[in-house]
């Protein structure tokens, strides 16, 4: 079997793609290191009185919170930037300006991209490989800044970012944006992410194939079947391009 072909459960080569969707953070650049560093630098100055610890652990929850109303389309994005701030100034009984908290952060964040293990390499090999296109929930201050500051957007035919198009993640019409950047049919797709609703569920809705990023070896949590392809390893992804694509 030639190495660019993945053996499936079935000792059958695998179905290749011509393009890929790839998520941005906790799949291509450590969102996690990224989120601490500028919460540190930026936020836990504004809270006096908190143990840093205590603070990052309270936003951690409540900014998930936030993310998973914005992703059911409850909130906008303006009201998760402002409101996840106020949340976490309620917590702690303080006082202060949330727009002024969330302008700094977001001004740190914007500036910290680190990859992941082996995430350049593998974006360098793949975009020879096929077409690819960023897909992202993030807010475009951040998300700009993080792509510069990497470099990675040159590797990329088409960047989708939420806030930009005006439709999140994982709504099916995301996907079917990001088909139409790259001219390609949802059945020459591969969506890859950690996140198995936003991303996996996301791409399922649409036709499209989904990669589930698993570093850690967890089991699937759902919703529904596991995808047909779980990594551990970016450069797994390597497999799965179409030859001469």
């Amino acid at each position: 079997m030639p190495l660019n072909v993945k053996a499936g459960n079935d000792g059958l080569p695998m179905k290749t793609f011509r393009g890929f969707l790839l998520d941005a953070d906790n799949t291509l650049l450590d969102y996690n290191r990224a989120e601490r560093e500028a919460f540190l630098q930026a936020v836990v100055p504004a809270l006096p009185g908190v143990p840093p610890e205590q603070a990052r652990l309270a936003y951690g929850r409540i900014n998930a919170e936030h993310w998973a109303r914005f992703e059911r389309g409850e909130i906008t994005a303006g009201q998760l930037k402002l409101g996840r701030f106020q949340a976490l100034l309620d917590s702690f009984g303080l006082q202060a300006d949330p727009a002024g908290l969330s302008r700094v952060y977001l001004e740190a964040l914007s500036a910290k991209a680190f990859f992941l293990p082996h995430a350049r390499e593998v974006l360098e090999e793949l975009s020879r490989q096929a077409a690819l296109c960023l897909i992202t929930n993030g807010l475009t201050l951040v998300q700009r800044g993080r792509i510069r500051a990497s470099g990675m957007g040159r590797f990329f035919s088409a960047i989708l970012i939420s806030e930009e198009v005006g439709i999140a993640k994982p709504d099916p019409g995301f996907f079917r944006l990001a088909s139409e950047a790259l001219a390609l049919p949802a059945s020459e797709l591969l969506c890859v992410g950690d996140n198995p609703t936003a991303d996996i569920g996301g791409a399922r809705g649409a036709g499209i194939a989904g990669c589930w990023y698993n570093p850690a070896g967890g089991a699937w949590p759902g919703p529904g079947d596991p995808p047909e392809r779980t990594i551990a390893d970016l450069r797994e992804l390597l497999g799965f391009a179409e030859p001469g694509a």
